[in-house]
């Protein structure tokens, strides 16, 4: 390969590679730093790392963000003398706008943006947070086919014209649904309990996740605030050192107003629901509880209420809840140590 290599003029100091991953085969772009193509080719994924080892010199590599890119990003950075870039793919999308769209374009695009400085950048996580993350989605995916499955017996029963009042689902409510002796009904009952099986093994799982967390556990102080969503928080906002203030960990969330801004003429619109959503979600459900809880929150509720609306309001909380978040991780200190409405 190293013999291909030269032939083909790749006796630079620095070679620039451009990666669009797919799952069985990927399309190489290798670039020189005057930004010349000296190599495109397509290889298995599987050989990525073996074919990038094997080209010389100092080697810069971008790859877009997929779901399966840990593993290759982790063997392509064990490669010597190799610095791996992981593309952001919402960003890159508004950067780089072409009317031809192919594999080789988007790879020679990364080579040459990365070249350039101005590949937009996702962030990684080391493993162990990876891995708490992983369990927090399993509770989402969950906690969303529990709600699927309930609502799918209610209109069972409704297309019936089935009434059994309120508490379907309590132990009452299920001897209820039981006695009918409906085939539909009983399967998805024993889907549901199965799920809720799982649900509750998952949450004791995450509450010792987060009872040897120092991160999750100053999160989890917050009131309204759950194990739950407090592990979710931690691990999504990771390392608290690259937000340079709280209102860009709330940006990061998607918390945060549109911006429109012309000449002196500035329009906020609704939030932008950037990152994740089902974090998002719990972080609103969340403000509910904390109004509840918590009389310096309540306060702050109550006023913007009767000024822009319960919606907008609860929205607020939600943003408030990170950035005390924000300000107790980048202090390492928890709820009642950081006082925020002192």
């Amino acid at each position: 390969m190293n013999r291909v290599a030269k032939r083909r003029g790749m006796n630079h100091d620095i070679i620039y590679v451009g990666v669009d991953v797919h799952e069985k085969e990927s399309q190489l772009a290798v670039l020189e730093k005057g930004g010349s193509i000296l190599l495109e080719e397509r290889i298995p994924t599987n050989n990525l790392h073996k074919f990038i080892s094997s080209l010389p010199g100092e080697k810069r590599v971008a790859i877009e963000s997929v779901g399966f890119i840990h593993p290759i990003y982790e063997k392509l950075s064990s490669v010597p003398k190799c610095t791996v870039s992981v593309a952001n793919p919402n960003k890159l999308r508004l950067i780089s706008q072409s009317s031809t769209k192919n594999d080789s374009n988007d790879a020679r695009v990364l080579g040459d943006l990365l070249r350039t400085n101005y590949l937009p950048l996702a962030h990684m996580r080391d493993e162990e947070t990876r891995e708490k993350l992983f369990v927090v989605k399993d509770r989402v995916n969950y906690g969303t086919r529990r709600g699927h499955l309930r609502g799918t017996i209610r209109w069972l029963l409704k297309r019936r014209g089935i009434d059994l009042g309120k508490g379907l689902f309590g132990r009452e409510g299920r001897e209820r649904l039981r006695a009918l002796r409906l085939q539909e009904i009983d399967i998805r009952l024993d889907e549901l309990e199965l799920v809720e099986s799982t649900i509750e093994r998952l949450d004791g799982q995450i509450r010792d996740i987060v009872s040897k967390d120092t991160r999750a556990r100053l999160v989890d102080t917050i009131p309204g605030v759950a194990s739950y969503t407090a592990l979710f928080v931690a691990c999504a906002l990771d390392d608290i050192d690259r937000f340079p203030d709280s209102k860009h960990a709330c940006a990061y969330l998607g918390l945060v107003p549109w911006l429109d801004q012309t000449a002196d003429m500035t329009h906020l619109g609704h939030i932008t629901k950037k990152g994740d959503k089902w974090l998002r979600r719990n972080l609103i459900e969340c403000a509910r509880v904390a109004v509840r809880k918590d009389p310096h929150i309540n306060e702050f509720y109550t006023r913007l209420t009767h000024k822009r609306g319960e919606k907008k309001a609860l929205i607020a909380v939600a943003r408030k809840l990170v950035s005390y978040a924000y300000w107790m991780l980048k202090k390492n200190v928890t709820y009642e140590e950081l006082s925020p409405w002192r």
